[in-house]
């Protein structure tokens, strides 16, 4: 996740560890509205019931690209959802699902899943069910992904060519002694139109709320009457305005690395910035004490960090090429070194592209920055998670009203707290002023009144969902648990922390919270 961070940059928060799969693109009907059980469709607008009481047509998913791979049994479906809840007649989108039923001989429901960004597929997401999911909770529930409106599959918006997304990619960090916000400002408009030009009119309306609105759907289609839901990163910030929309339908839902909602821009960037450099150092700091072949070796961490900012200075001077010929920014690099810190597991992979890149060769850095914007080694794009992040940040934001005397000052800032990442992160909220679309109202409060209270994870050192994010979304929906994870890198269910599997488990399984207070440690 990563609300804040200049549009180009910030898409690979949250999207770092997924492995890419992915469905057939869906058919506008998913099939004959149906009759359900009224205790899953009781309350239901009237307007909207033959949303709710669709019947699901089942198909066989397929790959869209060659190195996606699914597990044996998953089956895909495409769910008519209104375009704009607030008139429904104005016609219909679709929200492509991925289910892979429980191994187990008595299952418990359905547990939707979601992997973040915004623009993460929960499609795609399915490819790892084992990793996302511990095996008594595959044996116990049928897992749900899905791509929220808008993303990839689920009538995804289009708005740049692949050659068009390379440029994009391609452009300087924004220079405030070169270059006017205003440039900034248009050049997202010029962007956003086009967004507009190739693609339904879902564009305008990608917004968190309309997302959860939609999970409400697929629940009812699926037969459930309550929301099971396990979300990572900007998954939690689905899973909070779900519980308060629907607090009489969410079940057990597990939101981890939590977001909060409610920062402006500046504050999340800033929070995201000091994160970032603390995971760096951290890794500075273990590859100087385990690495014989440590790319930053030095006399200390300062020394490492040193080097490392030396190579970023380099880029922005020479715009060195990669293999297929195209030009490196500092951009890019800062990407490929902010993949490889979501999990210290890959610690190992940033010191050997550290290394290629003191050497000359950006080709790693390049690849994981690549990756993140669902860029194949063809040079085909197979995700639209850059545009996708863009349209559903810009909806949401809290952050038009800020001057470009505060962004200034932010920027400043941030280069003091954060110096190697805080140079490239003070801008980002005039990206969104120049977008297209409006930002929708906000929540006025994420409050939620449950009769299961929702599990809450933060980790203490989460460089993308900084740890007080998730104090203060528990704080602010009142009814939550919060379990702290001590360590680093970001999100802890995957992290193969035996202490927070376990506690995770035994809510999903039988609904039992850790302790107040509790901690597991690394």
């Amino acid at each position: 996740m990563n609300r804040s961070l200049p549009r180009r940059l910030a898409v690979l928060l949250c999207t770092a560890a997924l492995a890419l799969t992915a469905c057939a693109d869906p058919s506008r009907e998913s099939g004959a509205r149906g009759s359900a059980d009224p205790d899953v469709t009781s309350g239901v607008d009237s307007a909207l019931t033959s949303y709710y009481t669709q019947t699901p047509q089942w198909r066989e998913c397929t790959k869209t690209s060659e190195r996606q791979q699914f597990p044996s049994g998953l089956e895909c479906a495409g769910i008519t959802v209104p375009v704009d809840y607030a008139n429904p007649s104005a016609g219909d989108t679709t929200v492509e699902i991925a289910r892979l039923k429980a191994t187990g001989s008595s299952p418990v429901g359905a547990l939707f899943l979601n992997p973040g960004g915004p623009g993460g597929s929960g499609v795609d997401m399915m490819g790892s069910a084992d990793y996302f999911t511990a095996k008594e909770v595959r044996r116990k529930y049928d897992l749900v992904g899905f791509d929220p409106r808008g993303v990839d599959r689920s009538d995804g918006i289009r708005c740049l060519t692949d050659r068009e997304m390379d440029q994009w990619r391609s452009e300087p960090a924004f220079d405030p002694g070169r270059q006017s916000l205003d440039e900034v400002r248009q050049s997202s408009r010029q962007i956003g139109e086009k967004c507009h030009e190739h693609s339904s009119a879902v564009v305008s309306h990608m917004d968190t709320q309309s997302v959860a609105r939609d999970l409400d759907v697929l629940r009812a289609v699926l037969d459930q009457p309550t929301t099971h839901y396990l979300g990572f990163s900007y998954g939690t910030e689905i899973g909070a305005t779900y519980a308060h929309l629907f607090p009489q339908r969410a079940g057990r839902m597990v939101l981890d690395g939590a977001v909060d909602p409610t920062l402006d821009d500046r504050a999340t960037t800033l929070a995201q910035a000091k994160g970032f450099e603390d995971n760096l150092r951290h890794f500075v700091a273990d590859c100087q004490e385990t690495n014989n072949d440590c790319a930053v070796a030095g006399a200390d961490v300062d020394a490492g960090m040193a080097t490392i900012q030396r190579m970023l200075r380099s880029v922005a001077q020479d715009r060195p090429t990669v293999s297929d010929g195209r030009s490196v920014t500092p951009t890019n690099a800062i990407e490929g070194i902010l993949v490889p810190l979501y999990s210290t597991a890959s610690y190992p992979q940033l010191n050997s592209a550290l290394q290629q890149a003191l050497d000359g060769n950006l080709d790693a850095l390049m690849a994981f920055s690549d990756s993140n914007h669902g860029r194949e080694p063809s040079g085909k794009y197979t995700s639209n998670v850059s545009m996708a992040f863009t349209a559903v940040s810009c909806l949401d934001t809290v952050s038009n009203g800020v001057t470009d005397e505060q962004m200034a000052r932010a920027a400043r800032e941030m280069t003091q707290q954060a110096p190697t990442f805080g140079p490239y992160l003070g801008y980002g909220a005039a990206a969104c002023q120049g977008w297209p679309d409006k930002p929708v109202k906000p929540l006025d409060t994420y409050r939620a009144d449950l009769e299961t209270p929702t599990l809450v994870i933060g980790t203490t050192h989460d460089p993308a969902t900084p740890y007080p994010w998730a104090h203060s979304l528990q704080q602010q929906m009142g009814d939550a648990r919060l379990l702290t994870h001590e360590g680093y890198g970001h999100t802890a269910y995957t992290s193969g922390n035996p202490c927070v599997t376990r506690a995770v488990d035994d809510y999903l399984l039988d609904g039992t919270l850790p302790d107040e207070g509790a901690t597991c440690g690394d």
